[in-house]
């Protein structure tokens, strides 16, 4: 059976090869195949937000001045204000359709990829941050971008961003009421070009034969297989 390939799996692969930092390691890239995610208060406050702009109306509870979200079992709080910012970005793009899973057949593996809004040509990717610190090459260096064109057979991808400025995760933890959330813009905008698939292949190869190597990773791609 040939593997399923997840497009997070590869972007993992990817900044361990490119060694964009310090702490993207071997040893990450295979606890992200073979190991089972655990949020923490970034990613749970992010699912809280997507929740907002992905049905409008997402299940939580009201408090004098917000919203409080049960996330992997942990309450999540925003403000507000910070829900309104959700809903003025859903409200942007009133006919996208959310959370579409494509996959893509590439020889050896089957590639798959869930993109956050299709909204008419364009692919709209979420991403909530906690730090203003960044770069554009942050994200236009992603295979990301470059697999979801690819899958969707689309030519242009936005990376909008949101940060919540002044969170700090010992002092914040899963309540980020009170902090200003602004948008970074403009959006990246992420472009089709000529090479783009032969990019994926090349680096589909070597994932593969990475993971070839290693049993463990090899069976667990298997699994996930559809």
């Amino acid at each position: 059976m040939r593997p399923t390939v997840r497009v997070t799996q590869l972007e993992k692969f990817r900044r361990w090869m490119d060694a964009v930092s310090e702490f993207e390691t071997e040893d990450g890239v295979v606890d992200a195949i073979t190991g089972e995610f655990h949020g923490n208060a970034y990613t749970r406050i992010g699912t809280a937000f997507h929740a907002i702009v992905e049905t409008g109306r997402p299940t939580c509870s009201v408090l004098p001045d917000g919203r409080e979200f049960s996330i992997d079992g942990c309450l999540v709080r925003l403000d507000t204000a910070q829900c309104r910012t959700a809903l003025a970005y859903r409200d942007e793009h009133p006919h996208a359709l959310h959370e579409v899973r494509a996959y893509g057949d590439y020889g050896d593996a089957i590639v798959t990829g869930c993109a956050d809004m299709v909204d008419g040509l364009d692919i709209r990717d979420i991403k909530t941050k906690f730090s203003g610190y960044f770069s554009d090459a942050d994200y236009t260096g992603s295979c990301q971008w470059r697999f979801y064109l690819d899958l969707f057979r689309l030519d242009r991808f936005f990376f909008d961003l949101f940060i919540f400025d002044g969170y700090k995760i010992d002092k914040h933890g899963y309540d980020a009421r009170g902090l200003t959330l602004y948008r970074h813009t403009p959006a990246i905008e992420c472009l089709r070009y000529d090479r783009m698939h032969a990019d994926n292949v090349e680096l589909l190869g070597e994932f593969i034969d990475w993971a070839k190597q290693k049993d463990d990773v090899w069976n667990a791609l298997v699994r996930q297989s559809v």
